[in-house]
């Protein structure tokens, strides 16, 4: 996970706050020469107690850090960093500077977790933290974990070339990290034809599907289901063959599955064995917003590393309904696997 959370286990709760811990008492504000503006914004500063002092009235707590990566140890900037727990309604919220540089008045509770997104759509997660009263906390963050769905394929069959619109409903930490067509801010906008290609409004060729990828939150990424799926006892490409024949069975049509093969056959990470899980509801990732309406069955696959592949519980795999008006999608997570 992050270089500076890795003491994060067992008791150790975010042990390696670097900063100076202020108690419930006064301070003076000359004591610690490195004390940066922070402290001299401090809630209770020049209440009574005199000019220079602090006065600790048990309603706040503060963190600071800096957030760098994902790739490198430059500094993130642009950062989204969120605090929340069962102790607050909503998250608090800030961002990081130019220096990757962040800090947040929190009110004091117990169990929270702090979790960072970058402009990439990466993220950090936590273990929890408590925010005592009249504390300041420095917790750096290295942020390594990017989860995506990758290459989802739209396609949409309506049954006479109808002008469409569709539009992704997500998370606002999750990112459109990639799409052909650009995907604007209000969604595509443009012509649905019924072999299920796709022409864009102001586009004069159309693409062969609406291709898209997204960040999935920490929360997103850890939700995917692992109960049922199969076992690849092989690699190369044979392995991407499999998957296709998987899409098969779930009714994707041969253009389609040329296109999984096409898109996967040099992309797939190598390893020996996979392990693959179907995720059939994808709506908590990504959802689609479709005008006019038509149903879309869509399936992504989780694949990870087959290491420890032992057989695994089979779906009740059943074939989509591609009958009138409708949609498919497939796309793909790699889970652990690095490309």
């Amino acid at each position: 996970m992050s270089k500076l959370f890795s003491a994060f286990r067992g008791l150790a709760v975010f042990s390696l706050a670097l900063g100076p811990v202020w108690g419930c008492g006064d301070k003076e504000s000359g004591d610690d020469d490195d004390v940066d503006d922070i402290y001299d914004d401090a809630p209770g500063e020049g209440e009574g107690e005199g000019e220079g002092e602090v006065t600790c009235d048990g309603t706040w707590s503060v963190i600071q850090g800096q957030v760098t990566g994902p790739y490198s140890d430059e500094p993130a900037e642009g950062a989204q960093v969120y605090v929340w727990g069962d102790a607050y309604s909503e998250a608090m919220v800030t961002e990081t500077d130019s220096d990757g540089m962040y800090e947040l008045e929190l009110v004091p509770a117990d169990d929270l977790y702090l979790e960072v997104y970058t402009l990439e759509g990466c993220w950090f997660l936590s273990e929890t933290f408590d925010a005592p009263e009249c504390e300041i906390q420095t917790f750096d963050v290295y942020v390594e974990d990017c989860i995506v769905a990758e290459k989802p394929n739209l396609y949409l069959y309506p049954e006479s070339d109808t002008d469409t619109r569709v539009e992704l409903g997500l998370d606002r930490r999750q990112k459109v990290v990639a799409s052909v067509p650009e995907y604007p801010d209000a969604g595509w906008h443009g012509v649905a034809h019924t072999d299920g290609t796709w022409t864009e409004h102001g586009h004069k060729r159309p693409d062969p599907f609406l291709f898209y990828e997204v960040s999935l939150t920490a929360w997103q990424a850890r939700s995917l289901q692992r109960h049922t799926g199969w076992c690849i006892p092989f690699g190369g490409e044979a392995a991407v063959f499999a998957m296709a024949d998987i899409l098969a069975d779930y009714g994707f049509d041969a253009r389609e599955r040329d296109d999984f093969v096409d898109g996967w056959i040099h992309d797939l990470p190598p390893a020996d064995t996979y392990s693959v899980y179907p995720q059939l509801q994808v709506e908590p990732y990504a959802q689609l917003f479709i005008e006019p309406a038509m149903p879309v069955e869509r399936l992504w696959l989780l694949v990870e590393d087959g290491a420890s592949c032992v057989p695994l519980h089979e779906p009740d795999l059943k074939p989509f309904d591609r009958t009138g008006a409708h949609g498919v999608e497939w796309g793909v997570v790699l889970g652990d696997l690095v490309r």
